[in-house]
C-alpha cells in the first residue's frame, strides 16, 4: 500500500492501526470546510476547536478536527 503525505513521518514502529487513524484526522482536517455565515470554503482552524473564515471573518467554536461536534460511541 503506497503510503501518503499525510502519513510522512510515521515509521513501521507506530503500526498500520495507527497510520489510518492518524490518516482518517488528517485528511478530515485538512479538508475544505463551508462557512456558515457566507457560504465560502474559506474556513480554517485557527487552533483546537477554534475556526474561522478568511473571506467574511466570522468566528466558530466547534469541534478539534472538524467544524460539526460529532462524537462516536
Amino acid at each position: 500500500m503506497p503510503r501518503s503525505k499525510s502519513d510522512r513521518g510515521l515509521g513501521a514502529k507506530y503500526g498500520g492501526t495507527v497510520r489510518k487513524r492518524y490518516s482518517n484526522v488528517h485528511r478530515l482536517l485538512k479538508a475544505k470546510k463551508e462557512c456558515p455565515s457566507c457560504a465560502s470554503l474559506k474556513l480554517r482552524r485557527v487552533s483546537s476547536g477554534i475556526w474561522t473564515c478568511r473571506a467574511c471573518g466570522f468566528t466558530v467554536a466547534g469541534g478539534a478536527y472538524d467544524v460539526s461536534q460529532t462524537r462516536k460511541g
